[in-house]
């Protein structure tokens, strides 16, 4: 079970890399996509869309209808070939509103959507990631602050495309360079974007600790910009950081039992725990009890316990669960009622927003896995409390 995250910056939706040229539609093949048309000449007209006359403000509007016509046909050659003539016109549109003396405004709009039709086009032919580069080259030397940021923005998010194809050095530094960019320019709706989606693409993948690095330099650029609107979403970043972070970490566990105790978290200090963030109304919650109590009733005696973090919304409902069920560890849940369901104090901490969230905690109070549930458990609890560092069937 997951939850909708309702958080919009600047408002642009936070997995948005690339806006433009219906891009959505080659994405919903599940083949890879490959370019054999000739290389699109950029001051050229198209029979799929006669450039019309017009002011430049009239020829951007054009621009927009060209952007989202939608292909006749949604074969895949067809929605290719469609995209091609889509920035082959804008392009050429982009040819004549330079050649009407646009002001600088203007001229950093046609150079965007220039660069954006390339960008996106560049995905099936190879002939439009040179045309994307070299009209890379031909702006790199222009000293306008604006120009600088939209060219150096357009690059990271070129860049991003490939990032989960390049070594962790790569990564890393990927992220070292995005940042530093921020810190010059400062954010904008694309670096908000790039950063944001590749905080979101890192949580779940073999580096989750660059993720980390990502929320936390997102939310110290957000910081700077010294909004008080913009505070939910530099609690939700640093959480989020706070989390991913946690592999190989100390875990904290604080708060209020189900019961209204006082809970002490350094009692489980020589145990291997497992710090379960779950509610009884998620079905995949349900799911993972029967092998939770097994594996306690099994590796109990050696060191193995359970540590709840409900988030259900009400006592009653968490209760008669837990009786209908027989479950026997300490559950954390707040007496507060403005503190439960996705509101837990804990789950805040951590940005938990997806349940069953499982972590597993060994004897030093390290966090081991983040994904401690099913046959993981179970493997990761024989090599941590099997006799002999062994599982014992």
């Amino acid at each position: 079970m997951t939850k909708r995250n309702e958080t919009c910056l600047f408002g642009a939706t936070m997995r948005h890399l690339f806006c433009v040229f219906g891009l959505i539609l080659i994405a919903s093949f599940s083949t890879t996509l490959t370019a054999a048309a000739d290389e699109p000449k950029p001051a050229a007209k198209t029979e799929m869309f006669p450039i019309p006359d017009g002011t430049i403000d009239e020829l951007f509007t054009f621009i927009n209808t060209v952007k989202t016509t939608p292909p006749a046909e949604r074969s895949q050659e067809a929605v290719v070939a469609h995209l091609k003539e889509q920035v082959k016109a804008v392009v050429a549109v982009c040819d004549r509103i330079m050649k009407r003396n646009p002001d600088e405004q203007q001229e950093l709009k046609a150079l965007m959507e220039r660069l954006s039709g390339y960008s996106v086009l560049s995905q099936v032919d190879e002939s439009a990631a040179k045309q994307l580069n070299e009209l890379f080259q031909r702006y790199e030397q222009d000293e306008r602050t604006a120009v600088i940021q939209l060219i150096g923005g357009m690059r990271l998010q070129k860049q991003a495309s490939g990032f989960f194809r390049s070594s962790e050095a790569a990564q890393t530094k990927y992220v070292d360079d995005l940042f530093a960019f921020i810190d010059v320019h400062g954010l904008d709706q694309r670096t908000v974007s790039i950063a944001s989606s590749l905080g979101e693409a890192l949580e779940n993948s073999a580096t989750p600790q660059l993720g980390a690095v990502v929320y936390e330099g997102l939310a110290k650029a957000l910081m700077k910009l010294n909004d008080p609107a913009l505070e939910p979403q530099v609690l939700r970043m640093q959480a989020l950081a706070r989390r991913l972070a946690l592999p190989g970490q100390f875990m904290e566990v604080m708060g209020t039992t189900a019961e209204g105790e006082e809970f002490d978290w350094a009692a489980y200090r020589g145990k291997v725990v497992l710090v379960d963030f779950w509610a009884s109304w998620c079905g995949p919650c349900r799911a993972e009890i029967p092998n939770m109590k097994a594996q306690l009733e099994k590796y109990g005696d050696r060191g193995f316990a359970i540590v709840g973090i409900n988030l259900d919304n009400t006592i009653n409902e968490y209760q008669n669960y837990v009786d209908r069920e027989d479950l026997t560890w300490v559950n954390l849940m707040s007496q507060n009622e403005s503190e439960r369901g996705w509101n837990s104090p804990l789950a805040v901490h951590y940005g938990i927003s997806g349940i069953p969230t499982a972590i597993l905690v060994d004897r030093e109070g390290k966090v081991v896995s983040m994904t401690a549930r099913g046959g993981e458990l179970n493997r990761l609890l024989a090599e941590l409390l099997g006799k002999n560092g062994a599982s014992d069937n």
